[in-house]
């Protein structure tokens, strides 16, 4: 019985040493009754990063800027320990620390950018959906470069975006219409179309077409009056898009722009 306890013993000593990693040892004092900032240690024997924890006589630090291998000092979030450090004392890291980062990764960082309980870097996932700093991943805007005449007329005329104190854009030809066409997002699905005009009253068409095919599906209807156009759900594939068209009857009716709502699939 007692050689057994003895190996016991001996094989939890052996994987504590194995499962623990030494960073350094520190190389002064640090009593329980003052706030650090930056700790002195010997080399370190890795980079650290900015978020990186590490545990000192069971005290946990997190580095609060980044620091070379083979720094003797370490910044850290200002802490009280809550026992003294002594000089000898190892600075190990986390093993609590590591399997959350490693089975969660709900923190520290990938490739440079910070990982966060719902993001990594620009990213941010949120109730089913991904929102990227920079990128409209919800919706996209219909703007007036985006639009064109038809060929009602002959020779076409002008789309022209009126500048004055009553802005917008407008026909050159009261027989032409606008039209518009708007790319579907890779992974998204379009499901609401909405236009913005005077008067409010405009019939607008919306349609899915292809880069490589003739023809157009119609998919719903509304009028400029900002209100939700429901189309039928259109998923996004290599070639399929929007046409808009906005009937306008007057040279001195105008449209704003829109946008067209999306879901994440």
């Amino acid at each position: 019985m007692m050689t057994t306890r003895v190996n016991n013993i001996t094989q939890i000593n052996n994987e504590s040493i194995s499962n623990g990693f030494t960073v350094g040892q520190l190389t002064a004092d640090y009593d329980d009754s003052t706030a650090i900032t930056s700790i002195a240690v010997s080399a370190t024997a890795i980079d650290l990063k900015d978020g990186d924890k590490f545990i000192i006589s069971g005290v946990e630090f997190a580095v609060s800027a980044d620091a070379a291998a083979t720094a003797t000092a370490i910044s850290v979030d200002s802490i009280t320990p809550s026992t003294p450090l002594l000089i000898g004392d190892k600075v190990k890291i986390s093993k609590e620390n590591l399997f959350v980062q490693y089975q969660r990764k709900t923190e520290g960082t990938i490739g440079g950018m910070p990982v966060e309980a719902r993001g990594l870097g620009p990213i941010n996932y949120t109730g089913g959906v991904y929102n990227i700093i920079g990128v409209d991943p919800t919706y996209v805007k219909i703007l007036p470069r985006d639009f064109m005449v038809n060929e009602d007329v002959s020779p076409a005329g002008a789309l022209e975006f009126k500048d004055a104190s009553n802005t917008g854009l407008q026909v050159g030809d009261l027989n032409q219409e606008m039209i518009a066409t708007v790319n579907i997002p890779y992974g998204t699905t379009a499901t609401e179309v909405f236009i913005w005009g005077t008067p409010t009253s405009k019939v607008v068409e919306v349609y899915e077409m292809d880069v490589n095919a003739n023809g157009k599906t119609s998919i719903g209807s509304g009028t400029t009056d900002g209100v939700a156009i429901n189309i039928t759900d259109t998923t996004a594939t290599t070639s399929n898009y929007l046409m808009i068209i906005v009937k306008v009857t007057a040279t001195s009716n105008r449209v704003y722009g829109g946008y067209v709502t999306l879901t994440q699939n």
